[in-house]
């Protein structure tokens, strides 16, 4: 053996122990993932989407509260007043949009979670605790179930009033007169019903996110009595 088949007997003599040793530690730190760490990561989720939907409830309150301005003390001038309503508007469209996002993330989170608990289900064989963990189970399943579903339709009436505002814009980019002005007032007082069932929603959707977010989270610790 020369002394360059020399030197590379010596680099993999060294090397293959080396990676043999790293794959060794990734496959143990797999071994040692525990369920509850995707149970945070649905808490982690259910308090972004709480998040959102407190941004969500604010930008709908400013996009009111810029069309009110625009329709009721309108300017000589109507178009900085119906910019600032368009603008706001759009920052509204986007919040909206960002819920369909957290949403999506929030059930796949879930999913994964579900998915672990029922493998480490398989693992337990003593039946008085695999049943009990079954129930407690489906305890969470339910809680998250009702949080989401909930979510979803305050999703979907915001949404509802989101595009209701777009037709009220899009009147108005077409006629943005006094006239036109005075055409639109009962479609913002109907706007401004509609904000307040929709808040209602987006509330009680923030209010069940933010408990599941403590529910789930192993950080979060016994309820008190």
């Amino acid at each position: 053996m020369n002394t360059q088949e020399r030197k590379k007997s010596r680099v993999l003599t060294t090397v293959w122990p080396a990676a043999a040793l790293a794959l060794a530690c990734v496959w143990l730190a797999g071994c040692h993932t525990t369920a509850y760490q995707q149970g945070d990561r649905v808490a982690g989720s259910s308090r972004t989407a709480a998040q959102e939907v407190q941004t969500q409830s604010q930008t709908l309150e400013a996009t009111l509260a810029t069309l009110s301005d625009l329709v009721d003390k309108p300017n000589a001038d109507l178009k900085p007043q119906f910019q600032s309503f368009s603008s706001a508007l759009d920052r509204l469209t986007t919040a909206a949009g960002q819920g369909r996002v957290v949403g999506s993330h929030l059930v796949r989170s879930n999913t994964a979670y579900l998915a672990a608990w029922n493998k480490q289900l398989t693992t337990i064989t003593n039946a008085d605790v695999r049943s009990r963990s079954e129930a407690r189970k489906t305890e969470v399943s339910n809680q998250f179930n009702a949080t989401h579903n909930q979510y979803a339709q305050a999703q979907a009436a915001l949404w509802s009033q989101v595009e209701y505002l777009q037709d009220i814009r899009r009147a108005l980019s077409t006629d943005l007169t006094a006239g036109g002005l005075e055409a639109v007032k009962p479609l913002v007082r109907t706007a401004s019903d509609n904000a307040s069932n929709v808040q209602t929603a987006l509330t009680q959707a923030r209010t069940n996110l933010t408990a599941l977010s403590t529910a789930m989270s192993s950080a979060g610790g016994p309820s008190g009595k």
